[in-house]
């Protein structure tokens, strides 16, 4: 009898078990299946969003069940997971997507030149594959939170309504950063979040409310611009010593 009682507990153990990893691949993503559900909910979410003048995502899963034949849409080799999505200039308006986190392999996310609004929702800083982030030309706004995307190579939020102090995402994301345009919205406050940032090339702060003295580490950059925003003091002659790289200098 406690052989039976044994083999019984034992039993369901392994059915618990079973049903545990079945719950966490489901949730976690694991397959081009589960990306392409992830891509029909975003498309049933732009198309109610977006009721005339749709983009090309409305011909998802029209003429192929393959998400990687999709419009915008790039897999990896042996089309085995979605890495990339390029959705810029579709008409796409409202706020964002709360889901893009479930497109675990997504290393490209491109959105730019809509009409995008409200805040960059927590979802994406789930995002943690992401090298590429474009969301240049649409009216999002808030205070910038990043900190999640650690991984980030280029980031594109020019011409928004972004606002606030970048310390909140300032040198959080910088590890890997080479790019950053920032221009065209409202930042303010200091420039020295910058501190920690030794991998920038191209920086493009201009056209914000930034203010105090001008970031002196730029002199590691090869372009710098920090036109139109309220800048004082001078620049300090050391920043063009020898080991200066900077090409392009705009103030």
């Amino acid at each position: 009898m406690l052989e039976d009682k044994a083999y019984s507990c034992c039993s369901l153990v392994i059915r618990i078990f079973l049903i545990l990893i079945t719950a966490f691949a489901a949730v976690s993503g694991n397959s081009l299946d589960t990306d392409k559900e992830v891509l029909l909910n975003l498309k049933s979410f732009l198309e109610e969003q977006n009721r005339v003048n749709r983009g090309r995502y409305t011909e998802w899963n029209e003429k192929s069940s393959n998400p990687c034949e999709w419009y915008g849409i790039l897999c990896s080799n042996g089309e085995a997971r979605i890495v990339g999505m390029d959705l810029s200039d579709s008409n796409i308006s409202g706020e964002m997507f709360n889901n893009f986190s479930a497109l675990t392999h997504l290393q490209h996310l491109d959105l730019s030149t809509n009409t995008l609004n409200g805040v960059i929702l927590d979802d994406l800083n789930r995002c943690h594959n992401l090298v590429y982030l474009n969301l240049s030309h649409n009216i999002l706004g808030g205070e910038l939170m990043l900190t999640g995307l650690t991984g980030l190579e280029k980031l594109d939020l020019s011409t928004n309504r972004f606002h606030g102090e970048v310390k909140f995402s300032f040198p959080a994301i910088c590890h890997k950063l080479v790019v950053a345009n920032l221009s065209m919205n409202n930042f303010w406050g200091s420039t020295d979040y910058f501190d920690g940032c030794w991998n920038p090339q191209y920086l493009d702060l201009s056209s914000n409310n930034f203010s105090g003295n001008i970031w002196t580490g730029f002199a590691t950059l090869i372009e710098f611009s920090v036109a139109e925003n309220y800048f004082t003091g001078s620049v300090p002659a050391s920043c063009f010593m020898e080991n200066c790289t900077v090409q392009i200098l705009d103030l």
